[in-house]
């Protein structure tokens, strides 16, 4: 149940801290502070990070027709503008210092927990109410900007840093991405209230899939886990 005094965002937050903590301590994002990955894990993640921000962007467009007005039409079609315009500057940057152009990891085909992440936002799509595609979608946002405050808190974003451009362009996402974290947890708040305590648990289960799967994308490139005895096609 949610506490009287607390919201239903705040809920899912707190529910999804321990998995939070667990990313940070990941090897992956623990290479990004230090300023130190190997090639190999930087070119797997930008290859599969670009074919989950593909299906992001679809998913932005499944919210749209969930929407019940156009203040929150806008917002989803800024978002999906912002994806695609501006956050492939943290691509940029791990390509830059991997040395391979952005242009050939483009075509990569879907990992397997890059394609169960993909399938979970969009069965949260075709079978759930806005709440649900947005506790989908949220992990995501929370996730990278929690981890470049962090970083920044810590000063890891050090002029000797390599992935410094990375740690600061999440660090100022919220100001960037025209606040779209607030405004997912508002979406959250406002339609919270709709619904029955049985679906909110839904919901915070739809929010926490997609924290593990957070956790899970950061291990797959880490440790470059592709499919064992599949070969994919890439289906953008």
């Amino acid at each position: 149940m949610t506490d009287s005094t607390e919201s239903f965002s705040q809920r899912l937050v707190k529910a999804g801290t321990p998995i939070f903590e667990e990313i940070l301590k990941h090897p992956f994002v623990q290479g990004i502070a230090n300023g130190d990955l190997p090639k190999e894990a930087l070119t797997f993640y930008v290859g599969q990070d670009f074919n989950y921000l593909n299906a992001f962007i679809k998913v932005y467009a499944g919210a749209i027709q969930k929407c019940v007005n156009r203040k929150q039409m806008a917002f989803f079609s800024q978002q999906i503008g912002f994806v695609l315009n501006s956050e492939i500057h943290p691509h940029h940057n791990f390509c830059d210092v991997a040395g391979v152009e952005y242009e050939s990891l483009q075509h990569e085909a879907q990992a397997p927990f890059t394609y169960l992440y993909n399938e979970h936002m969009y069965n949260a799509a075709r079978t759930g109410d806005l709440i649900d595609v947005v506790a989908a979608m949220t992990p995501c946002p929370w996730t990278y900007i929690e981890i470049g405050n962090e970083l920044v808190r810590e000063g890891k974003n050090g002029e000797d840093n390599v992935f410094k451009p990375w740690i600061d362009f999440y660090a100022n996402f919220d100001g960037e991405g025209d606040s779209v974290l607030p405004k997912m947890f508002e979406l959250l708040d406002t339609e919270a209230p709709k619904y029955r305590e049985e679906h909110l648990k839904r919901t915070e289960e739809i929010f926490l899939k997609s924290c593990e799967l957070e956790w899970e994308f950061w291990d797959q490139a880490w440790n470059q886990r592709g499919w064992r005895f599949v070969k994919p096609s890439n289906v953008l």
